[in-house]
């Protein structure tokens, strides 16, 4: 009996793979960075924190209602365009 030979190859690193590693690195980095920070300048750096979680908050609420107020408009044109014609 012969025996086929299979043959194995290495694997392959993915980037998405390392990306992921790197950002996690980051996060880590960041969590001691904001652990180093006084008590005194810890509610300080906090509250900026907030505001700026806040101020893209409401970017994405606004985005998405403008989005949604183009596509109205879009329908409300076509309407429209599809009477006259």
């Amino acid at each position: 009996m012969e025996q086929k030979e299979s043959a194995v190859t290495p694997g392959k690193v993915t980037p998405s793979g390392t990306l992921r590693v790197k950002e996690n690195a980051d996060r880590e980095e960041r969590r001691l960075a904001e652990m180093m920070i006084p008590k005194k300048k810890q509610r300080l750096y906090r509250k900026i924190m907030y505001a700026k979680k806040k101020t893209a908050q409401e970017a994405r609420i606004l985005t998405a209602k403008r989005r949604e107020h183009e596509q109205k408009q879009k329908k409300k044109r076509r309407k429209i365009a599809a009477v006259t014609l």
